[in-house]
């Protein structure tokens, strides 16, 4: 039997081939999950609306969240637009949404309680939830000096925390308004893409300012002349029952008459999700201590 020809590879000059070290450090191309502080460009510039957010918050809080998370925050929020103006865009179901959109503006509480009733439309209603609640976020940030906490507010503080260091997963801890006293105050939490901001076909504890990061431009054209007529009727017609935010429904109170006030009515929500914290300041098991510098870093004026 012949002997084998030399390998190919034998007949490469050595100096062509690479050397691996395999104790020397792996240069990844692709940007990290969580991106060193300042390293997203896109996030540290935040394209669309801005106004409802205080410029200074978007520097960084030292005291709460440094730079680096406030990119993270930023860049999620402008990965949900783009998604949703996609949904939008795509969704044939979705027409009347895309209509109201185009004419007149987004109407966040209109594509919520729409999709809030179709169970199909979820994908929709997860990125519109996750949009206003996440600029409710970060327009309840004081970069400015400590507001001291008032105090009907301060026997909050520990539930806030223990929150915080209990809930497996993301979520969203709402201070919120529970009555007619001035003292009537609570702190309730809702999961994945869940909203206190919507329910009865209202927006509720958020004054009526564009959500951060809104793109100027829609961005959701691209539509047959036959589906927006089919679609003229079923943008007026009314559901048989009121649509209900898919996060609270199972918290329906009924009898409520439009005049009423429907509690609870949030005031401020704080982000559990882990691109919010986890970065140079906090660790994975640091979100008590995330917690409790939220609770100080909350602009109790307007909270007020």
């Amino acid at each position: 039997m012949s002997r084998a020809a030399p390998s190919l590879l034998r007949s490469i000059p050595s100096a062509s081939r690479p050397t691996l070290n395999p104790l020397a450090p792996i240069n990844l191309s692709r940007r990290s999950i969580f991106p060193a502080p300042g390293s997203s460009p896109r996030a540290s510039r935040p394209g669309g609306n801005t106004s409802s957010v205080d410029p200074r918050v978007l520097e960084g809080l030292p005291n709460f969240l440094p730079k680096g998370n406030v990119d993270n925050v930023c860049a999620w929020q402008a990965g949900l637009w783009e998604r949703l103006q996609a949904e939008v865009r795509n969704n044939p179901a979705l027409l009347p949404v895309k209509q109201k959109w185009e004419s007149a503006g987004l109407d966040m509480t209109h594509l919520l309680t729409y999709a809030a009733r179709e169970p199909s439309l979820s994908l929709a209603f997860n990125y519109a939830s996750l949009l206003l609640n996440n600029s409710f976020f970060l327009e309840g940030l004081n970069a400015g000096e400590p507001v001291e906490v008032p105090d009907y507010f301060r026997h909050l503080e520990q539930k806030v925390e223990a929150y915080a260091d209990g809930i497996v997963g993301s979520a969203w801890l709402w201070l919120v308004r529970s009555g007619n006293n001035v003292a009537d105050v609570d702190i309730v939490p809702t999961f994945a893409s869940g909203t206190l901001l919507v329910t009865h076909r209202q927006q509720r504890g958020r004054e009526a300012l564009p959500l951060f990061a809104e793109p100027s431009n829609p961005g959701v054209s691209d539509s047959s002349p036959a589906a927006e007529s089919e679609a003229d009727a079923s943008a007026d017609a009314s559901p048989a029952s009121p649509p209900l935010n898919q996060a609270t429904a199972s918290r329906k109170l009924g009898g409520a008459r439009a005049a009423e006030t429907v509690y609870p009515v949030p005031i401020a929500v704080l982000s559990l999700h882990e691109h919010a914290y986890l970065g140079e300041k906090y660790g994975v098991w640091d979100r008590k201590q995330y917690a409790r510098n939220w609770w100080k870093s909350l602009d109790w004026r307007r909270v007020k």
